[in-house]
């Protein structure tokens, strides 16, 4: 790209994760092309859809969350702590950002999961997380990868509908911790 059009995508992606995080899946490309300072033209050549947009919005975050991740496994601290953290991390991720909490409760699975396991590193490294904790016996032997995405998904519909979202990760918590207990179904 020559360096007015990085410019110009610098400065959408940045008015829209501004734009997004304020107004949710509401926001309009025209208001993003405002913000950006950019003609909607200029906008629709970059992101030819609002849901291009979002996709790359989404795309951002989990890479920012893959990198927590990645980090907190590179320490090697305790891994019940790497664990909740990187979960904990991701909640207030979307506490911060009404469309990835909206996105995450309102989108299919599928839609965000592809896009964290295609574009990002994110589904690998929360699934290390979650095999070293199993490992080092601080989180129950049937959890799987596959239940962190329907966590996060859950609590993008908490996050929209009430403020209690440190409750429901407290839950949530909870039930990953071994334990003697019933077995999950499945």
């Amino acid at each position: 790209m020559r360096a007015d059009a990085v410019r110009n995508r610098a400065k959408i992606v940045e008015a829209a994760k501004a734009a997004f995080a304020e107004r949710g899946l509401e926001t309009q490309m025209e208001d993003v092309a405002r913000r950006a300072c950019v003609g909607v033209g200029t906008l629709y050549r970059h992101f030819p859809t609002k849901d291009a947009l979002v996709r790359a919005l989404i795309i951002d975050k989990m890479e920012r969350q893959a990198e927590a991740v990645k980090a907190r496994l590179d320490a090697d601290e305790d891994p019940w702590e790497t664990f909740a953290g990187s979960l904990l991390h991701g909640a207030e991720q979307q506490l911060g950002d009404r469309a990835l909490a909206q996105v995450l409760a309102q989108q299919p699975h599928s839609t965000w999961r592809s896009a964290a396991e295609e574009d990002t590193q994110l589904a690998a490294r929360m699934a290390e997380a979650l095999e070293r904790a199993q490992r080092a016996g601080v989180v129950r032997p049937d959890a799987r990868p596959d239940d962190i995405p329907l966590v996060m998904c859950g609590l993008g519909a908490v996050v929209q509908n009430e403020r209690s979202w440190e409750r429901y990760m407290r839950l949530v918590l909870d039930g990953f911790r071994a334990r003697d207990g019933d077995p999950l179904p499945g």
